[in-house]
This record gives C-alpha cells, structure tokens and sequence, in this order.
C-alpha cells in the first residue's frame, strides 16, 4: 500500500511471500511487478529468496507470458 506503482515493492513482496510459504500471494505480487515494468527475468530464475516458488509450475507460465 506504501508503494503501489513501485515494481520492486512488489518483486520484494514476491520474495516475502515466497519464504512464507504463500505461494498464490507470492504469484500474484509477482504478477504485479512484471505488470509495473520489473524485467530482470535471469534475477528471477536465479534468486534464493523465489527458488520454493519456482517450483510451481504457475511461475514458468508467468515467466513465459513476459
């Protein structure tokens, strides 16, 4: 809410979410930062803090779509 045209907020958020174990909250935030203009799908497919939530198979989709 602090920042909703932020798309590293969300990215951030993703990772948040991701760690939690939250799965659709962290798609969606993601869903949001690719929407805002975050593109740096190699940081994606190499962060840590995503590497749970690049095992569903909902985040190769959303990776395909950018």
């Amino acid at each position: 809410q602090l920042r909703p045209g932020d798309p590293g907020a969300f990215y951030n958020l993703a990772c948040s979410y991701t760690q939690v174990g939250d799965n659709d909250l962290a798609l969606r935030s993601l869903e949001r930062a690719l929407y805002l203009g975050y593109r740096d799908i190699s940081h994606m497919l190499r962060d840590a803090d995503l590497a749970r939530l690049r095992r569903d198979p909902r985040f190769r989709k959303l990776v395909e779509k950018k």
